[in-house]
């Protein structure tokens, strides 16, 4: 049943995706992809590409870039690319079968994400460790915030740059109320629930007391888990220390570095050496081949080139205002 506000807002939206599709269409625009064409499919298979070294031996690159999900990246009529976790997880199936990687480097640039597809990856990581035995590490470009920390906590040594951000550990619910602001205008909310709870979070409502230690309860379970992760991953941080260190703020690549949250600081060449020289590298690490696997064509000639996830944010908001949801979510998420 739809409520007099939500058809109003569909009446509305309507009319915006036809006066939307209707420039794309006749002008030609470029600024929000469709689906199918020249756009890769899922069956796709990737490639291998070599970004440096000649030796026998190989590093793959895995890049977390942009917002960790587990949600297709869609063109404005349907999905074209798979979702990051998606992606992660084929190539690490890949890697799975090619003995000659002999490490993995997550490139990680994100400000993380779903609760969900962090945990996801971060779970994935680990059986591909168990499986393989060869070195993971965790580099940080500009941000490893919140559910991009979350992942890392999978790797064996977590490094960044000097001008990182990182941190952020904790859980974000958003939500907003509008029940005042319609309440002006005259629109209602008459949605008919099956309990007290059932429209829990409605942004139209008032949140009840009740209601609001349910969803932090909910917060709290999720934050534990979070803190339990780094408790793994950071074995010489004592679990009262990284409680104090966990209150969502988020920290330089220093700061980091000094409460132990990373191991080391640096640059790339630098973190590629320090993998090279870990226990279970096997090999001599002379020289060895820096690859990735992509779909793109263009020519990649060095690691800062290294495909993520490219969702435009326009198109991710026209395509929740022609095909709207429900966008209650909890996050491991820096969103300032």
């Amino acid at each position: 049943m739809y409520t007099q506000a939500s058809q109003f807002a569909r009446q509305v939206i309507s009319r915006l995706s036809v006066v939307i599709l209707t420039t794309v269409v006749v002008t030609g625009c470029c600024v929000i992809p469709l689906g199918g064409g020249s756009f890769p499919s899922l069956s796709d298979d990737y490639e291998e590409k070599v970004l440096s070294g000649e030796g026998s031996e190989k590093i793959l690159i895995i890049p977390i870039e942009g917002v960790i999900t587990d949600e297709e990246t869609a063109g404005f009529f349907g999905p074209s690319e798979e979702s990051m976790v998606a992606k992660v997880v084929s190539h690490l199936n890949r890697a799975r079968d090619d003995i000659s990687i002999r490490a993995i480097i997550l490139k990680i640039n994100s400000p993380g994400g779903g609760v969900t597809a962090s945990d996801i990856i971060y779970k994935e990581i680990h059986k591909f460790k168990q499986e393989r035995n060869i070195p993971v590490v965790a580099v940080f470009m500009d941000v490893a915030a919140s559910g991009g920390y979350y992942v890392a906590m999978a790797a064996d040594r977590v490094y960044a740059h000097p001008t990182t951000i990182t941190g952020s550990i904790g859980v974000i619910f958003g939500l907003l109320n509008v029940k005042e602001g319609l309440d002006k205008i005259g629109i209602k909310d008459y949605s008919i629930t099956s309990g007290d709870n059932k429209a829990i979070g409605s942004p139209t409502k008032e949140m009840t007391e009740e209601q609001r230690q349910i969803l932090q309860s909910i917060i709290n379970d999720m934050y534990d888990r979070f803190v339990t992760v780094v408790d793994k991953g950071r074995p010489d941080l004592r679990r009262d220390t990284i409680l104090k260190l966990a209150d969502g703020r988020i920290y330089t690549a220093n700061q980091a570095k000094k409460n132990g949250l990373v191991d080391d600081i640096g640059y790339f060449d630098e973190f590629v050496r320090k993998t090279t020289e870990l226990p279970n590298y096997v090999g001599e690490g002379k020289n060895p081949r820096l690859v990735l696997y992509t779909k793109s064509e263009r020519k990649m000639d060095n690691i800062y080139q290294t495909p993520g996830a490219q969702t435009s944010d326009l198109n991710r908001i026209l395509r929740q205002l022609v095909f709207p949801g429900s966008s209650a979510k909890f996050y491991f998420l820096w969103n300032p």
